[in-house]
């Protein structure tokens, strides 16, 4: 069991019923479960997202930003939300190098911030959410590549689920996990 079967569970019982109101649109239950399923398979057929790996987003609030959360969590994985307030885009590419992040969701509106993406590592996968970045793939064209299973076996809700960085006055930012320094489980 992981934190997504909350969702199957009220998709199972009401799927009709709205889970997120976003602008005007309605997502329902079913399609909440459907989209976090098939996000799930994609991460990892396409970036081999397992329990333990990072994947970051840079993002204003968007019901995909939930998508991501609850198929890292079908996965094992960790979601790592990256600050869209930061000027500086040494910082972005410090934390991208810093908590080994393997693929990397964005918004449009924040393509100018993302400029640390330009010297990505070049192992990490970059997706837009609402866009076609030059060097990856917009979000609902990674969906419709979405194949196998989209969990995996070892996920449990002991398995870590975010990583938050703080940003420091006197040092670069810092990875917290469940409180602690650095990360929970596997580095």
């Amino acid at each position: 069991m992981d934190l997504s079967d909350l969702i199957e569970r009220n998709a199972a019982f009401t799927p009709d019923k709205p889970a997120i109101l976003f602008e005007g649109e309605i997502l329902t239950y079913a399609a909440f479960t459907k989209r976090i399923e098939q996000t799930a398979r994609a991460l990892k057929a396409e970036f081999g997202v397992s329990r333990g790996d990072r994947i970051a987003i840079l993002s204003l609030n968007r019901p995909d930003y939930l998508v991501l959360l609850y198929a890292c969590a079908r996965l094992g994985a960790m979601l790592v939300p990256l600050n869209w307030r930061l000027a500086v885009a040494e910082q972005l590419f410090f934390i991208l190098s810093d908590a080994s992040i393997k693929g990397t969701g964005a918004g449009t509106g924040l393509c100018g911030n993302s400029a640390g993406a330009q010297k990505k590592p070049a192992r990490l996968g970059i997706v837009g959410l609402d866009f076609a970045p030059p060097k990856g793939s917009a979000f609902d064209a990674l969906l419709t590549r979405a194949r196998g299973n989209g969990r995996n076996p070892d996920t449990d809700l002991s398995c870590p689920l975010l990583i938050v960085y703080t940003s420091g006055t006197t040092e670069g930012p810092r990875g917290r996990c469940c409180g602690r320094r650095r990360y929970c489980g596997t580095p």
